[in-house]
């Protein structure tokens, strides 16, 4: 059967959870999550977006309004991303995401038939989807 396939996915699951910067990747999201400052913000923002949504599916929506509500919606969008705790938080996720990009294009490459410890796998391809349909670097 395939169990020994999910008692491997498991072990991968428990040495991500146990790498250096899913670690830190944590710790950064519960200082993002714990940062009144930034909280309000998204608070504002989510905020703004349901007035925005509102007023742009009235049959007579006032332009002037939607306007100034997109300007108000960029200032606080600008606040959230320049905040130093967002900006951590930011690079801490995509390390991360890089990390798991690359185990999938091995997992993925794998299931389709090569020798999983011929796929390479550098720093060289940090974009990489695992999908070969919008690049060719890979090969």
């Amino acid at each position: 059967m395939y169990d020994n396939l999910i008692d491997m996915a498991r072990e991968l699951g428990r040495e991500i959870q146990a790498n250096e910067e899913y670690i830190d990747f944590r710790i950064k999201q519960q200082n993002l999550d714990c940062n009144a400052e930034i909280q309000e913000y998204l608070k504002n923002f989510n905020s703004k977006k349901n007035e925005i949504n509102q007023e742009i599916s009235k049959e007579n929506c006032d332009n002037t309004k939607i306007d100034l509500l997109n300007k108000e919606i960029a200032e606080i969008y600008k606040n959230i991303n320049s905040n130093p705790v967002m900006i951590e938080y930011n690079l801490s996720k995509e390390r991360f995401n890089q990390i798991l990009q690359k185990i999938s294009l091995v997992i993925n490459k794998s299931a389709e038939g090569i020798d999983p410890y011929m796929i390479e796998v550098n720093d060289d391809h940090n974009d990489c989807t695992g999908s070969c349909y919008s690049c060719e670097g890979c090969k």
